[in-house]
């Protein structure tokens, strides 16, 4: 029997690799045969990105010191394979970076990865793949752009600090800092995210929240992009926020688009053609997904739901294993998914639950009292 195990990660608990070995232990334990059993890195261009996508490679990973999303420093991971730098947003503006109780919308910046990528560029780097997900910024990627040179002046002709409070002053970009290197990069974006900058779709309306902003601001915010949006278009000539992915990373993918010209695809999809998903799936005789918590969103193009399309595709089974479930998760069986289970196997407070030995053993514990009964019935 060859199973496949392609977890994303349980966000500041475990990662997908992590989460992957702990279902492998719990079928290990569960199961008296040896199975084939193979795990795939999993990513949506969210936390985990670089470590997928340099998983099982000749690529390294390596560390630099940037300004974190509120500004200390902090060092962040990035991945080198072949030509090309593998960066994701969670490592230099992550809201895991973040305690909960000092998230600030207003001030949180996107600093330091345009320090990242500076540096890179430096090195010689031309060549960029950008993971967006997980980003405790709401900042419309001004702060990337400031420190890649990019200055923004106000009616006086002052430069704007990084703060989102001054973006509404924004009157002129002036480019004359930015370095010539730039426009012989090539950036590729991996989100699953689609939403547009501004409007009931975009970027503060749908994720502000879970980054601190409070709902009487959230018009505030909006109002803030769309000036951005409108002093972008008179520079490039060009509207790039109503454009798929522009919203994504609070506002961090219009920056990539317009001034970067950068190109978005969807994350789950470059690492699946990249690690060959399809055709492991497909010689498969089972596969097991999972992600911190199953609910009618996983269903909405996350990786739960983008392996589902293949395992459809086959007509292999899907399991899910999640931190916890919500009372729409049942919408994942009308969508591919056979069966999901939760770890959460007694009470606790929300930091007790999601340490992260607990979360493995958890995860491994379920995958063990799954598999047990999977062997059972199997013998009859």
């Amino acid at each position: 029997m060859k199973i496949v195990i392609a977890m994303d990660s349980f966000k500041g608990s475990a990662s997908s690799l992590e989460a992957g070995a702990a279902v492998k232990k719990g079928i290990q334990a569960g199961m008296s045969e040896s199975q084939e059993i193979e795990i795939l890195p999993v990513a949506d261009g969210g936390e985990g990105t670089v470590e997928a996508f340099i998983a099982g490679t000749s690529g390294s990973i390596k560390t630099e010191t940037v300004t974190g999303p509120l500004g200390k420093p902090i060092k962040a991971k990035y991945g080198l394979l072949d030509d090309k730098a593998i960066l994701e947003v969670a490592e230099t503006s992550g809201i895991m970076l973040v305690k909960k109780a000092e998230l600030d919308p207003w001030q949180a910046t996107t600093y330091g990865l345009g320090e990242l990528l500076r540096t890179l560029m430096e090195k010689g780097q031309r060549n960029f793949l950008i993971g967006l997900g997980g980003s405790a910024t709401n900042d419309g990627g001004m702060g990337m752009l400031q420190a890649l040179g990019y200055r923004f002046l106000n009616k006086k002709g002052e430069i704007v600090s990084r703060s989102i409070c001054d973006m509404e002053h924004i009157a002129l970009v002036d480019d004359s800092q930015v370095p010539e290197q730039l426009q012989q990069c090539h950036f590729t974006i991996a989100s699953d995210v689609t939403n547009p900058l501004c409007g009931e779709q975009g970027a503060t309306a749908v994720y502000g929240p879970q980054k601190g902003v409070k709902q009487p601001d959230i018009a505030k915010f909006d109002a803030s992009f769309q000036h951005f949006a409108k002093i972008t278009e008179d520079y490039l000539k060009k509207d790039f926020s109503q454009a798929a992915g522009a919203g994504a990373a609070g506002g961090l993918g219009f920056a990539l688009l317009a001034y970067l010209r950068g190109a978005i695809y969807s994350g789950f999809q470059l690492l699946s053609e990249e690690k060959q998903f399809e055709e492991k799936i497909k010689t498969s005789d089972l596969v097991i997904t999972g992600e911190g918590r199953l609910d009618a969103q996983s269903v909405m193009g996350k990786v739960p739901s983008a392996l589902a399309k293949i395992t459809q595709r086959y007509n292999k089974p899907l399991i899910a294993i999640a931190g916890s479930t919500s009372d729409d998760a049942y919408q994942c069986n009308d969508c591919g998914i056979d069966a999901f289970f939760s770890i959460i196997h007694s009470i606790g407070t929300e930091a007790e639950l999601l340490q992260p030995a607990i979360t493995k053993e958890s995860i491994q514990q379920t995958a063990e009292q799954l598999f047990r009964f999977y062997q059972r019935m199997k013998a009859l």
